[in-house]
């Protein structure tokens, strides 16, 4: 199983979302997005499980995808059904 990565998520169309804190240190988290609608959200860069990202679908939290691989086929599937 290959841990997703946040370059992994970038390569694969997510937009990295920065959220600053009161320390300044802050916070990140990826989301993907078709025709301006959030669809998939990664957990935040200090919510890793294992060293690698969590991504669930944005209205449908613990459908969680941890392998890089199911989260590619999700995301080609996704936007082939957009095309449509």
């Amino acid at each position: 199983m290959k841990k997703i990565t946040g370059e992994g998520l970038l390569k694969l169309g997510f937009k990295k979302q920065i959220e600053p804190t009161l320390d300044s240190i802050g916070y990140h988290y990826y989301t993907y997005e078709i025709g301006k609608k959030t669809l998939l959200i990664s957990c935040s860069n200090d919510e890793k499980v294992d060293g690698g990202y969590e991504v669930e679908f944005y209205e449908i939290p613990r459908l969680a995808f941890r392998n890089l691989s199911d989260l590619k086929k999700l995301v080609k599937l996704l936007n082939r059904v957009n095309n449509e």
